[in-house]
């Protein structure tokens, strides 16, 4: 297929499919507020604000609150381990957006 060819293949797909497109952009849309445990999303843009969900066994939770309590955070692992999560979900969600900011 020559370079000719192809602007015409896509616009032929576009006019017969394009409308998935807006119907999957208006569900996230739609969605873009909500983070689930269940799907397996921890952070989401919403507008201009980023959400990020952080999931955590009832154990680890546990041991956050004591090493909390010890104050004691240079031997904290858990609290180590939180925060770089929680770091590595915004620069995966900066990273994602086009320009460093989300579409309004």
């Amino acid at each position: 297929m020559g370079e000719a060819e192809e602007p015409d293949a896509f616009d032929e797909f576009q006019s017969e499919y394009g409308y998935l497109a807006t119907e999957i952009y208006e569900d996230l849309k739609k969605t873009s507020h909500l983070l689930d445990i269940a799907d397996q999303t921890h952070a989401k843009w919403h507008e201009s604000d980023l959400g990020v969900l952080l999931v955590l066994p009832y154990e680890h939770v546990m041991a956050f609150a004591h090493e909390n309590l010890s104050n004691d955070f240079d031997n904290s692992p858990l609290h180590q381990y939180v925060f770089a999560t929680m770091s590595t979900l915004i620069m995966n969600s900066f990273e994602a957006m086009e320009d460093g900011y989300p579409d309004k």
